[in-house]
């Protein structure tokens, strides 16, 4: 039994300069021109949901913005404190 899924030939419609720029494409890239323009595609797609969800994150972002501004405020002191305790600390020198 084949792991391959069946493909489905369609046709499409192009000018001639762009198929000509598939055409060598695909011969420099020793690939059929059905694998460069579904490879192609499959970018293209991959693309959209990339930048699909960079949209949402950014609108969770923004929503949560005010919300998260005000938690970095109140652990800003605390942070602080930590960090300069630190620094007071002398380096301690590590024994054979």
């Amino acid at each position: 039994m084949s792991s391959t899924p069946a493909m489905q030939r369609v046709m499409i419609t192009m000018p001639p300069s762009l198929l000509q720029q598939i055409e060598e494409s695909a011969a420099r890239l020793n690939l059929t021109r059905s694998r460069l323009i579904r490879d192609a595609v499959e970018q293209y797609l991959a693309e959209q949901k990339r930048q699909e969800l960079r949209e949402l994150l950014k609108e969770g972002y923004l929503y949560h913005a005010e919300r998260d501004l005000r938690i970095c405020e109140e652990f800003a002191a605390s942070d602080y404190e930590v960090l300069v305790g630190q620094e007071a600390q002398p380096a301690r020198e590590s024994r054979p």
